[in-house]
């Protein structure tokens, strides 16, 4: 390849062209996700499973909120029938104590 050629083709030579802006970072979770537990519907119907937060000793029913400080709306009553009904899982919280 001579001289020439390369001047030549260093115009067809296409370089990536860098973005200006950069897109933002997503936010690292702050702790882990809420891991959900199939349950299957004979023993959903035959035994009174203690699920919700409304179950447990910790719970404050007055604001809604665990006194440990656990993150309580995804395992309210309400929320884990509609969890279950659309999935079959439940999202057991782990540090339940049964009144």
């Amino acid at each position: 390849m001579s001289y020439v050629w390369q001047l030549s083709m260093s115009d067809k030579i296409q370089t990536p062209i860098k973005p200006l802006f950069k897109k933002p970072k997503t936010p690292k979770r702050i702790g882990s996700s809420i891991k959900k537990e199939f349950v299957h519907p004979r023993d959903y119907n035959a035994y009174s499973l203690p699920f919700s937060c409304e179950d447990c000793s910790h719970f404050a029913s007055e604001n809604e909120n665990c006194t440990l400080g656990l993150p309580t709306e995804a395992h309210l009553k309400r929320n884990q029938i509609h969890s279950y009904d659309l999935s079959g899982k439940i999202a057991f919280c782990r540090f339940q104590e049964i009144d």
